[in-house]
């Protein structure tokens, strides 16, 4: 074999080691964004919402889901934080008492107090986004 012949055959050889490598390290990568790590959870600490002046303050929510929101009537009379789907109520909380509850499905839910209908409120339970496929 000719000394060219060796020459091309070692660079060959050695472009194919350094393509295997970067490969295998390409592959081996960890990226945090892609990884199939859960997505994080939300705060543990609930969403507070003051019943005060006959009113919810703030009168809407925005939490993720897995977030807990806590009603805390302020008044001296007694209200409710009850769904108009059903899928809460309160019950009864005298002054000083507290209910939370937490949401595990996106959507947006309304409330009212039952015994003042005219006290209305809103949750809106967001998704997590999804990231991008990697690669894009």
């Amino acid at each position: 074999m000719s000394d060219t012949h060796k020459s091309t055959r070692a660079a060959f050889a050695a472009l194919a080691l350094v393509a295997a490598v970067l490969t295998a390290a390409v592959t081996a990568r960890t990226d945090p964004m892609t990884a199939g790590s859960p997505t994080p959870g939300p705060t543990s600490a609930p969403i507070a919402v003051k019943i005060v002046n006959f009113a919810f303050s703030p009168q809407k929510v925005v939490i993720p889901v897995g977030g807990s929101v806590t009603w805390t009537n302020s008044d001296d009379v007694a209200h409710t934080a009850t769904a108009s789907d059903n899928s809460f109520d309160s019950g009864n909380l005298a002054n000083g008492q507290s209910f939370t509850h937490t949401f595990s499905k996106a959507g947006k839910y309304a409330y009212i107090c039952s015994y003042h209908p005219n006290m209305t409120g809103t949750i809106v339970v967001q998704a997590p986004s999804t990231p991008a496929p990697s690669g894009y």
